[in-house]
């Protein structure tokens, strides 16, 4: 800055002013326009242009990486890592693995604590048979959300299947290879010891043509000429006392006597299975009535959808609270039948919007119950956290009410007549429904 300036300044600090000013707004602009991108994104999402969506958001992630300074660039961050991740998904959704895991990858370049990145990626190495990479991100993934059941599922699930291929590769539970046994030392040797008997051809005879007759047997030798007979060999195997051997005897490992025949798998003939028994509550492919598993896990859905869609209640003082749906269901649910007694196993964890609606305001305050476990382990103390998507500020007099229809918690001793309340009833409803299935 010149001696002019610093006498002055008034100029220089109005042009300062105006460059952070210009700054700003392209800040804004670009932020903007990276979301615009990750919601054009989302809509294709939705109808299920994978293709377009992951151009967009890789449009939207590079828009946000043009953000400079340390102006808002946490927001610009944040857009760079969902759009990665959204990327990756749709990837996932057309079963591209390979490039799903590297747009992944990206978002933890952007987001090294990003679990939703290291979810993914774990998801696509697993699927690649990149067991140790997968279990790595799962594990990470833990690390930062200890309380996720669906990352320790997914943790098992990996651990499980590099442990069936590796048996696979080393032939273990492969009983085809029992198919390629050959035959055991005893067994050629008797094959050896049999007489060969030589295949004679008939021969041809002519229409007209006389048969010849056939030349006499040569004379008998005299017993004392007879050639002493070769002693009898007797296999190895052994016999009890007084049983004669026989040739063509012998085992295959612990097969003794004749060889023991191939034992190849058929398969089932539908067919006979209607002519089966069937025990109450097993399948045709159960008969005995050991082990089955039904999945339940799209009825579960479909149910707790239901429960909470027309879930409302009036509130004391007026106004109203309602449940708005289920969102983001996952995890799993089963009727698990052993040994003839059923077994309803499930573990869940999904949202549940609200709306809370108070007769002397006139904003609707809104957000959801994010129920985290929801499991047939622990059926009486289930977690919830509650996430506000706008409700008035701790100054403001609706604040106390607002908190007070929410509730606290889902648990046992829940307060009556709050949002948490509806939720809970709602769950216990849905496990009297599932055990009388």
């Amino acid at each position: 800055m010149s001696e002019e300036d610093k006498i002055l300044g008034s100029s220089s600090d109005d042009n300062t002013g105006s460059q952070t000013n210009d700054r700003d707004d392209d800040t804004n602009l670009k932020i903007r326009k990276a979301e615009a991108c990750k919601e054009q994104g989302n809509s294709a999402f939705k109808e299920s242009d994978f293709d377009g969506a992951v151009a967009a958001y890789i449009e939207g992630a590079s828009v946000a990486a043009t953000v400079e300074g340390i102006y808002r660039s946490q927001v610009a961050r944040d857009v760079r890592v969902a759009c990665f991740c959204n990327a990756a998904q749709a990837r996932i959704k057309q079963e591209a693995w390979s490039e799903a895991a590297a747009l992944c990858s990206q978002a933890l370049e952007v987001d090294p604590k990003s679990v939703k990145a290291l979810y993914r990626r774990g998801l696509a190495n697993l699927q690649q048979k990149a067991y140790s990479e997968s279990q790595k991100d799962f594990k990470r993934a833990l690390e930062l959300e200890p309380k996720n059941s669906e990352l320790r599922a997914k943790l098992a699930e990996a651990e499980r299947t590099e442990m069936n291929d590796s048996k696979k590769a080393k032939g273990m539970n492969n009983y085809d290879r029992f198919a390629n046994i050959q035959l055991s030392d005893d067994d050629e040797e008797a094959a050896a010891a049999a007489p060969q008997v030589p295949k004679v051809e008939p021969t041809p005879t002519l229409p007209g043509t006389p048969p010849k007759s056939s030349p006499a047997p040569p004379p008998k030798a005299s017993p004392k000429a007879a050639s002493p007979a070769p002693p009898k060999k007797v296999s190895a195997t052994p016999a009890t006392e007084g049983t004669e051997l026989k040739p063509g005897t012998g085992y295959r490992y612990w097969a003794k006597g004749a060889s023991a025949p191939r034992v190849i798998p058929q398969k089932i003939d539908p067919s006979t299975l209607a002519q089966a028994e069937v025990p109450k509550d097993a399948s045709a492919w159960n008969a005995a009535g050991t082990y089955e598993e039904k999945d339940q896990t799209a009825w579960a859905k479909a149910h707790l959808a239901e429960l909470f869609e027309t879930c409302e209640a009036e509130l004391e003082g007026g106004g109203s609270i309602r449940c708005k749906g289920v969102k983001d269901v996952n995890g799993d649910c089963g009727i698990h039948l052993v040994r003839g007694r059923k077994r309803y196993i499930f573990d869940l964890h999904f949202k549940v919007p609200f709306e809370v609606d108070l007769s002397d305001s006139d904003k609707v305050f809104t957000g959801a119950i994010q129920v985290t476990d929801f499991s047939s382990e622990d059926q009486s103390d289930w977690e919830a956290d509650i996430k506000w998507d706008e409700r008035p500020p701790a100054s403001s007099p609706h604040y106390g009410p607002a908190m007070k229809a929410v509730g606290k918690s889902i648990a046992s001793g829940v307060v009556p007549d709050t949002v948490c309340h509806m939720v809970a009833e709602g769950l216990k409803s849905f496990l009297e429904t599932f055990k009388a299935r």
